[in-house]
């Protein structure tokens, strides 16, 4: 039986398979699942919006029975539904255009990959960090002006750093013994959760290239040119938002150092803001990991500004 191209609506409980038109629900369990793909032809493509975590037994058990799958970022598809004209959307119509997306864009994408245990509980610990990190700050800045509730937030506060303590201890418990995260803890600016972050991308995925590794993290410049006219580059921030967050952190970090900073300063003089540089700064440190990662090197500060980009 020739492939065919599957799109797949995910939900908690159910998934709507779109193929030729047409439209099944299956159950979103692994026996549910499995008795479906025994029926798919193998070497058919698979496409799947990204969620938490719901589309992940889809996805291993369609890679595991020979499918060729890909994990869709939502904004895509939304994007490529509104420039097909479809007006409106439900579960069976976004099954429906990742179906006919995958059919026609499938050559220009990275398929999917099934993650270790080990890599996926990583990858866990440091988001559930990330999450935390993010609802400690809008704690404070929602109720820091409240004098009256100054005690419960206070203990609220100390409770969910306790808890980013525990994931960070579960982090590095994780981690012990990577030879590779110390050797990119090794680039100054860069800590250990962003190690962790970078060691967990660059251990799961073979990247060729640095500049595929930066355009993993949505680093790279999109151009935005017609005819004569020049535009001005933005970042496509087409990838990972977790590590583009914290290659800045690790640059606004690296900025002090003896080691970045004439960089930093070269970028200014040429007329770059303050975030364009630190954007620069980010995308180097990118390139430096992936480069330590690739040749079992360590950090070397004669090199870190050879290069503006």
């Amino acid at each position: 039986m020739d492939a065919k191209f599957f799109g797949v609506d995910v939900s908690k409980s159910k998934l709507d398979v779109g193929c030729d038109g047409r439209v099944v629900l299956v159950e979103n369990s692994k026996k549910a699942i499995r008795a479906f793909a025994r029926r798919m032809p193998v070497g058919s493509f698979v496409a799947l919006e990204a969620t938490n975590t719901y589309h992940l037994q889809m996805a291993d058990i369609c890679h595991s029975y020979g499918m060729r799958v890909f994990v869709i970022n939502p904004r895509l598809t939304r994007r490529y539904r509104e420039a097909n004209g479809l007006r409106g959307h439900n579960d069976r119509m976004d099954a429906l255009t990742l179906a006919r997306y995958i059919e026609r864009e499938h050559d220009g994408l990275r398929a999917y990959v099934p993650l270790t245990a080990d890599q996926r509980r990583l990858r866990t610990l440091v988001r559930r960090r990330w999450k935390l990190v993010g609802m400690r700050t809008k704690l404070v800045e929602s109720f820091g002006s409240m004098g009256e509730l100054k005690r419960e937030l206070n203990a609220l506060v100390a409770r969910i750093d306790a808890l980013i303590a525990k994931l960070e201890f579960l982090i590095d418990k994780q981690l012990e013994g990577n030879a590779g995260r110390a050797r990119i803890a090794s680039i100054k600016g860069v800590g250990p959760v962003v190690s962790a972050v970078l060691v967990s991308d660059l251990d799961a995925y073979d990247f060729a290239s640095a500049d595929a590794f930066v355009a993993y993290y949505g680093l790279d410049p999109a151009p935005n040119d017609s005819g004569r006219r020049v535009g001005q580059r933005k970042l496509s921030k087409q990838g990972q938002r977790l590590g583009r967050a914290m290659l800045y952190n690790a640059a606004m970090a690296a900025v002090t150092s003896k080691a970045w900073r004439p960089l930093y300063d070269r970028c200014l003089a040429r007329g770059l803001k303050k975030v364009q540089a630190l954007i620069v700064l980010a995308r180097k440190i990118a390139r430096t990991a992936w480069s330590i990662h690739k040749y079992g090197t360590t950090f070397q500060q004669s090199r870190a500004y050879q290069a503006l980009t």
